[in-house]
């Protein structure tokens, strides 16, 4: 299709494995966007350098969607968990893991339940469910599934009878309650049917949490109170953020679109875009009666006549 449309000067299409891949960076281009985990963007970055390649990097990291107390309903819930489920949870900015107020952490896995029960009953038997990209990382989401149980964290399947098939690689939702800071859902990006929840007792001490790890490519926070959103939204750092929804910093057009830190740098996205990959060049047409001569030496009668006038100039005129 792309070389149907376009001549291969403008648009082009390359396609091969991990040689390619690591080649690519290589080459004198003129600007390179890579999307991917921040361990392979180092490497791009790297490589960028030798030829002093400038780069936007989007990268990713752990999501957060903050609940703060009044906003714990069902219109909430259900947009997390309605983003988590976009390609099963296959994408840079879907929702990592929630932080929920501790006194409603049981509503909160009451209404996850209600709405997968009523809405996706059969979502990992559907072709609802997207399965997960290879095999590899197929294996990868079960190793932290089943990390979690090991450990004895509870590990919540919302659907009943939920079927984790490797033929098709679909597997259900599961929430992971309140894990600890040794496990691979609560340190590595998931990108998966897996949804970490923490309980935090008080904003300031959700707000640590999300500050002690690396900046994230995209913050939620949900709640009607401006002053407690603004309160999220001012002490913690992401790419984007947006309040009472997840992920549609990355939906509009218009928006800038990039991380920050260890989730990426640079804007991608409607003029913010047209701005990062132009490279603007300034030019200077010399007219007629102008003092450039002034600046070359020998600096004599020239610079003194500068000077003067300088000095002689009425208080306040310069």
């Amino acid at each position: 299709m792309i070389a149907s449309t376009f001549d291969p000067d403008h648009v082009t299409v390359s396609v091969g494995g991990l040689g390619l891949a690591q080649t690519f960076p290589t080459l004198p281009w003129d600007h390179l966007l890579y999307t991917g985990s921040p361990s392979i963007g180092r490497v791009v970055m790297k490589a960028a350098a030798e030829n002093l390649t400038p780069v936007t990097l989007e990268l990713g990291g752990k999501c957060p969607a903050v609940f703060l107390d009044d906003a714990l309903d069902m219109k909430s819930v259900a947009n997390v968990l309605g983003t988590k489920m976009i390609k099963n949870g296959q994408m840079c900015i879907s929702v990592d893991y929630c932080l929920v107020p501790r006194s409603r952490l049981p509503e909160f896995v009451g209404m996850a339940r209600q709405y997968v029960q009523e809405n996706l009953p059969d979502y990992s038997r559907s072709g609802d469910c997207t399965g997960i990209i290879t095999e590899r990382h197929f294996d990868r989401i079960l190793e932290l599934r089943e990390q979690a149980r090991d450990a004895g964290y509870e590990v919540l399947e919302l659907e009943e009878g939920g079927v984790t098939d490797r033929a098709s690689r679909r597997m259900p939702l599961a929430l992971i309650l309140d894990p600890g800071p040794e496990l691979g859902v609560s340190k590595e990006e998931i990108f998966g049917p897996l949804l970490p929840v923490k309980p935090y007792d008080t904003v300031d001490e959700a707000i640590d949490f999300i500050n002690d790890g690396e900046r994230p490519l995209g913050l939620y926070v949900f709640g009607h109170d401006d002053s407690r959103i603004e309160q999220v939204l001012g002490r913690t750092t992401s790419g984007g953020a947006c309040v009472n929804a997840c992920a549609m910093q990355g939906a509009l057009p218009a928006l800038g679109f990039g991380g920050s830190g260890n989730s990426g740098m640079g804007r991608h996205h409607g003029i913010e875009g047209f701005r990062e990959f132009s490279n603007p060049r300034g030019v200077v047409v010399r007219g007629e009666q102008d003092l450039i001569d002034a600046f070359y030496p020998p600096y004599g009668e020239a610079l003194a006549a500068i000077t003067s006038s300088a000095f002689t100039q009425a208080p306040g005129s310069v």
